[in-house]
């Protein structure tokens, strides 16, 4: 969702617009940043989804390393990206619920230290973002990570048999887990993203260089009315 904001008038090259004489740059600003209860629905949801995966209490260290950095890629090959909870757990009737994790796991989740083992194995760097969360008392560490911004993630380097270097990995469209991409369809699905996505940074290109302009210069101010209506709010 994007946000209008004035900047200011003079002659402006780029998405502009003209109210009673005077000029406008609009910049559309893509708001990211989840609010703590849009995190806390993330935490309280009751089962595993392709776009989020729990694990039970554990601390970063050993193969729970490779297996949380294959989390990270299977998610970051996903459209939008995913979440990683730790400190849920699956009970008898498949609900996963929060159990927290000890003082000790708890502290083990450096974000620098899963920062530097996740980008020693993988190509090109994923961005993610480690969030530290306390739950009526429980204490979990949250992983939100971001989809691909150009090529696909792959790993780069093998750790036990875990993960293997060359191979990528996706969530599965059928039950919730990360494995190497499982058939043509989730490949395709990857390929299309990454199709979409030059798509949009040649069009880009285009329009930056003057060379192409289209017809509406801002998606999200595609009526000139509306957008008028917008300034006088504003003004």
């Amino acid at each position: 969702m994007g946000s209008c904001f004035y900047v200011g008038e003079g002659d402006f090259k780029g998405l502009q617009r003209s109210y009673k004489g005077k000029k406008f740059i609009v910049i559309v600003i893509n708001v990211t940043m989840m609010s703590e209860e849009e995190i806390s629905q993330v935490i309280n949801y009751p089962n595993e989804e392709r776009h989020l995966e729990f694990k039970g209490p554990v601390s970063w260290d050993g193969d729970i390393k490779a297996k949380i950095t294959k989390s990270i890629m299977a998610l970051a090959n996903l459209k939008d990206g995913g979440w990683i909870v730790i400190g849920k757990a699956e009970q008898q009737n498949r609900i996963f619920e929060i159990v927290g994790l000890s003082d000790l796991e708890f502290q083990s989740f450096d974000p620098d230290e899963i920062k530097a083992f996740v980008y020693s194995h993988v190509e090109p760097p994923v961005k993610f973002e480690v969030l530290n969360r306390e739950v009526r008392g429980k204490k979990l560490v949250s992983i939100k990570v971001d989809e691909f911004s150009e090529m696909p993630i792959i790993c780069k380097r093998s750790y036990n048999t875990i993960i293997h270097a060359g191979q990528i990995y996706v969530r599965s469209k059928g039950k919730p887990e990360s494995i190497p991409v499982p058939s043509d369809s989730e490949m395709r699905e990857i390929i299309e993203n990454c199709v979409d996505k030059e798509v949009c940074k040649f069009h880009k290109r285009l329009h930056r260089t003057g060379i192409w302009a289209p017809k509406e210069q801002a998606e999200e101010v595609n009526d000139e009315e509306e957008f008028n209506k917008q300034l006088e709010g504003l003004l």
